[in-house]
């Protein structure tokens, strides 16, 4: 069962004050990186984030900073239970009855270079904070769509824990169900959906066939940036015909599905 979210246009970037400047490493560090073995250079990289004090860091970008212990405002809502049993149609979903979240598109849900404050920053994809399905902290450190079903159902299944590098292949434990692939187009879409259905059949902790879902996709930026470079190819007609249609009257038929109730 799937609840679909499509969302256009949205993105949010959560700055947080225990983000850390690379300023004091020189131009060398960034040729360096290639002589490191395996992940070793990832981790030399993010050991130089951690040494640059939150003090420095205040001090530098005064108007961006906030008190160590902020939080966001308690979330209120009237029901936050889940229903009785379990819903046979979208229309009588609960956020408390979702299971699983999951996200796909392009670097908007990847999130990359959201909290970086310098040049150094922007390969990190920090999926953590996605505003889709960042599952850092909780929903008082983060507003994020996962952190707020949490508070509706804590054993929720998928938000992202942790940040990834662009170009380097990360494990389920470090993105979550956040598949999205920074630089993906909209004629990437189908791969996605098929590695993300192939991912969710065989976790464990997840019924395929009974848990409610919420899946959001956001993609065509890069489609759009793109539109820039080659008018004459890359054109409505074109993006039509390159782009499995297949997958488009998947989500059609389902809906009618929906409507008639079977």
């Amino acid at each position: 069962m799937f609840a679909w979210s499509h969302v256009e246009g949205l993105c949010a970037c959560q700055w947080r004050p225990d983000c850390h400047i690379l300023t004091f490493f020189k131009p060398k560090l960034l040729m360096d990186l290639n002589i490191f073995s395996g992940d070793e250079w990832r981790l030399e990289y993010e050991e130089g984030l951690r040494h640059y004090s939150e003090e420095a860091l205040r001090t530098e970008f005064p108007e961006k900073t906030r008190p160590i212990s902020f939080k966001h405002p308690p979330f209120m809502c009237p029901d936050m239970s889940p229903s009785s049993s379990v819903p046979t149609s979208v229309e009588l979903v609960k956020a408390a009855d979702i299971k699983v979240i999951a996200a796909l598109g392009d670097s908007l849900t990847t999130a990359i270079g959201a909290n970086a404050t310098t040049v150094l920053g922007i390969p990190i994809e920090f999926r953590h904070v996605s505003w889709s399905i960042g599952g850092y902290g909780s929903f008082q450190d983060v507003i994020t769509l996962a952190n707020i079903i949490r508070l509706f159902n804590p054993h929720l299944v998928g938000p992202a824990p942790t940040k990834t590098v662009h170009g380097t292949p990360a494990p389920l434990c470090e993105t979550g169900f956040n598949l999205a692939v920074t630089g993906h187009n909209t004629f990437n879409l189908p791969e996605q959906v098929r590695h993300l259905i192939d991912t969710l059949k065989t976790y464990e902790d997840i019924d395929f066939d009974e848990d409610w879902k919420l899946l959001t996709i956001l993609i065509g930026m890069n489609d759009i940036c793109d539109y820039c470079k080659d008018k004459a190819l890359l054109t409505k007609l074109f993006l039509w015909q390159t782009t499995d249609r297949r997958f488009f009257y998947s989500i059609d038929k389902f809906c009618s599905q929906c409507q008639s109730g079977n």
